[in-house]
């Protein structure tokens, strides 16, 4: 689609348009190259280059200038064209435009273009940054359109406008902020400039009913004097009476053309245009009220990802207008854009189809430090400079997000929220807003116009506490819930006695939903329209890839929950019918006793029945240091015995870490703090399939606690190498083994760890006695060290605990250079303290 409805660069008669959709050649490593689409998106983080052909006639380049739109790459996009730099661009989720030169191209022959996209993303300097989890899927790739654009040679580079009603709604005005751009003519160019080389060009605005294309009204004309190679600012306005004002209930829409004409009375002509559509509405804040063309008016929404598992980011025109319709089927009046702005033509479609929208930048989960780094907001800055300039003409537009559940409870935050609310308010009249996760102690609240708070999963009571807390405390702004979700299984219709029901997901929704209208917030948002994929997998839902976001009205296929039609029906304030309770049952995990007793029985027997290991047993515990001499002089351990000890202590460690891994799985905090410390997905994967399947998760840990038994005795042994004392390998292993014999008392507690934790006083106490367990057997493999060293205990307490401590402090060093850990773990620090 290159059409007018497209939301940028409307086909007029003085404008062409070169489509390089289409087959493009891509490669990533410029020896092999293969055929894509083009737009397209690619599931695929690193560098891909494209390139393709086109050719330009003499007829398209005469008189006119020619640009590269391209309406989003993401993330870092180097351009060039017949082997000459065009332009580089950052940011994979706005439009840009870069002229070429008029020598660059060729004409009558294939010129070649070539677009390096590099969509890897970092901790600290990249925007967005490198994702956590319920963020969104860095796809890559040319996934929006792509244009040249050809324009006369003195044409309209930009047009502002801005759309205003008088007090009593009925007189619009139309003001235009014009950007005129001559380039120098060719030497046989056809318009005469005076002898001063200044060209004498006039501005002109008309306004045309959309539906029946009549013209309305226009402005006077404004003259333009503009030399080559120059641009100049210019401003025209115009006045309507009798306005039809524009709201979700009826959406009516204005054509703006802004002429730019050379001569006049019968030499007039028009040398360029743009188009606009446009509408007039009025939005205020009155109190805690948003007000609407006069009216109070309460927003009901859906939060919308650009995703699907068809096109990835890709969304064809037809997969946008479904959506759309189908928000707009739901009883919907607004739609967020969550993390980034969306293509160009889903706002055109909600201006059309009456939906009021919010759209933020990719400023998202992110540490106060980070924040408070010039990089970061130079970024952040241009992200939404770009996105307002590109679309503050839409009628639907209602308030511009400048960030997301970042960490606004710091101070260093403000500067950072000022500065973006300064630049917005610059740029454009509406409300700007951001997320806040953090309801109790939020200091940037003050800067923005609106209170939009982020509900995380909790019960209906602590809902509806948060509400009113929020509402109190912001008593002189409207108040928004930005988020609202529940997970849910597709395709499970057990009753909402299944908490992972469709029912159990609708039910929800119908609770939020009053607590919020009770409270009479200005609006809420519900997430989300359908499920979306995300970088990092989650630990918190067990259906489906786990990868995917299912928490939608409809799934990623886009087909209906029963969540959507009780949110249509509460929207269009119809009666709902009501929801099966079904029956659901849990049974308690048996994985942790089948291990349990299996570890007691083994060592029970080897204990009673086998002297030699009843001996070892309890001299290791009793007297340790004569069991390590004897260990290292006379070999009194038998090889077997060490080895079903290690499979004991690893099965026990491994009942233990499971227990608490499943008792969590469903904690979001958890989950947060996991996916900062295991930054491979592999290795997370592995811990999400233990933590839902126990069994599994058994049997892998207690493999995973074997290969540990084996690093520590290589380290062992490693040491004795250098510090020149000799030992054998089975001495190294007899002391990691035997040092950690009393992990192994621990699977008594751990048979029951799962019912222990349902009780939240045991939670704590739990975790001291594994700790303390674990300094004690980190003590007795240092002892047992010392003696098969023949060194006092004395130094390898203190070597062992200086290794420890310059171990811990090179892999925080690493992983705080990597992935600014430092600065994230202080932001989970906060939302614990600070959720209220």
């Amino acid at each position: 689609m290159m059409g007018a409805e497209i939301g940028m660069h409307p086909d007029t008669p003085t404008r062409k348009k070169l489509d390089l959709n289409g087959e493009w050649s891509y490669s990533l490593d410029e020896e092999i190259w293969n055929a894509v689409r083009v737009p397209s998106a690619f599931d695929y983080e690193g560098t891909v280059i494209f390139q393709r052909k086109f050719t330009v006639d003499e007829e398209m380049l005469s008189q006119r200038a020619v640009k590269l739109v391209a309406l989003g790459i993401n993330y870092d996009a180097e351009i060039t064209v017949n082997d000459q730099f065009i332009g580089r661009h950052i940011g994979g989720y706005t439009t840009f435009e870069f002229e070429i030169p008029e020598a660059v191209l060729r004409v009558g022959t294939e010129n070649v273009i070539r677009i390096v996209v590099r969509n890897e993303l970092n901790a600290r300097s990249t925007l967005p940054l490198r994702k956590q989890i319920w963020g969104w899927r860095n796809y890559g790739g040319i996934y929006r359109d792509v244009y040249l654009l050809l324009t006369p040679s003195t044409w309209i580079d930009a047009a502002n406008v801005r759309t205003n009603l008088g007090n009593d709604l009925r007189q619009g005005t139309v003001q235009v902020a014009a950007t005129i751009t001559r380039e120098a003519l060719p030497e046989n160019g056809e318009v005469e400039a005076p002898a001063n080389g200044e060209q004498q060009v006039f501005l002109q605005l008309e306004l045309f009913d959309k539906l029946t294309n009549g013209a309305i009204a226009q402005s006077a004309i404004v003259p333009v004097s503009i030399a080559q190679n120059h641009t100049v600012e210019v401003q025209a306005s115009l006045v309507m009476a009798n306005v039809r004002l524009w709201s979700p209930e009826v959406p009516d829409l204005y054509r703006l053309r802004v002429n730019l004409v050379e001569g006049q009375g019968l030499r007039r002509k028009v040398i360029d245009t743009v188009e606009r559509n446009i509408g007039f509405s009025s939005v205020t804040v009155s109190g805690q009220d948003l007000v609407v063309n006069g009216k109070n008016t309460v927003l009901k929404g859906v939060v919308w990802h650009e995703d699907s598992p068809a096109y990835g980011s890709a969304l064809t025109f037809e997969q946008m207008e479904r959506d759309i319709a189908q928000i707009k089927t739901l009883g919907a009046n607004a739609v967020r854009f969550a993390f980034h702005a969306p293509h160009p033509y889903v706002l055109n479609l909600c201006s059309r189809y009456g939906l009021f929208a919010f759209e933020e930048i990719p400023v998202w989960n992110a540490p106060a430090g980070i924040l408070a780094d010039e990089h970061f907001q130079a970024l952040a800055e241009n992200a939404l400079r770009e996105t307002i300039q590109r679309d503050r003409h839409q009628a639907c537009l209602l308030g511009w997000g400048i960030g997301n559940e970042f960490d606004s409870s710091d101070l260093r935050s403000r500067d950072f929220v000022e500065k973006l609310a300064t630049l917005a308010r610059s740029l454009d009249t509406r409300l700007v807003y951001f997320g806040s996760r953090m309801p109790a102690s939020d200091e940037c609240l003050d800067l923005v116009d609106v209170a939009a708070v982020i509900a995380p999963p909790m019960s209906e009571k602590d809902f509806k506490e948060l509400l009113a807390q929020w509402k109190g405390r912001n008593a002189s702004k409207p108040v928004f819930v930005l988020r609202y979700s529940k997970t849910v299984e597709h395709g499970n219709r057990n009753g909402y006695s299944d908490p992972q029901s469709e029912e159990a997901q609708a039910r929800f929704f119908e609770s939020r939903y009053r607590a919020v209208k009770e409270l009479t917030y200005a609006g809420s948002f519900i997430d989300a329209f359908a499920d979306w994929r995300g970088d990092r997998p989650i630990m918190t839902v067990n259906v489906g890839p786990p990868y995917m976001h299912p928490v939608g009205l409809v799934n990623a296929e886009r087909e209906k929950r029963t969540a959507y039609d009780v949110v249509r029906s509460l929207y269009n304030e119809e009666k709902l019918s009501s929801l099966p309770i079904g029956s659901s049952r849990t049974s308690f995990p048996i994985a942790p006793l089948v291990f349990g007793l299996g570890v007691i029985f083994a060592m029970a027997y080897m204990i009673h029945y086998n002297r030699r290991f009843n001996d070892c047993f309890t001299r290791s515990l009793l007297r340790s240091y004569n069991f390590f001499a004897d260990l290292r002089d006379v070999n009194i351990v038998a090889n077997l015995h060490t080895i079903l000890l290690a499979v004991a202590i690893a099965a026990t460690m491994s009942v233990v870490m499971v227990s608490f891994l499943h008792q969590f799985r469903t904690d979001v905090s958890v989950d947060y703090v996991v996916t900062q410390l295991i930054v491979s997905d592999w290795l997370k994967l592995q811990l999400i399939y233990s933590a839902w399947h126990l069994f599994s998760g058994i049997g892998l840990f207690t493999g995973v606690f074997l290969a540990a038994l084996i690093v520590v005795a290589s380290a062992i042994k490693i040491f004795s190498i250098l510090l020149r004392t000799r030992i054998y390998w089975y001495h190294a292993y007899s002391v990691a083994v035997w040092g950690a014999l009393p992990f192994v008392f621990l699977i008594i507690p751990g048979m029951i760890l799962l019912k222990l934790l349902d009780s939240p006083q045991y939670v704590t106490p739990m975790l001291i006695l594994v700790g303390l367990f674990t300094l004690w057997v980190l003590f007795r493999v240092l002892k047992g060290t010392a003696v098969v060293y023949g060194m006092s205990p004395g130094k390898a307490y203190a070597g062992g605990l200086f290794l420890s401590v310059v171990a811990l402090g090179l892999l925080w060093f690493y992983y705080d250079s990597v992935y600014a850990l430092s600065d994230y773990w202080e932001f989970i620090v906060h939302m614990s303290q600070r959720l209220g």
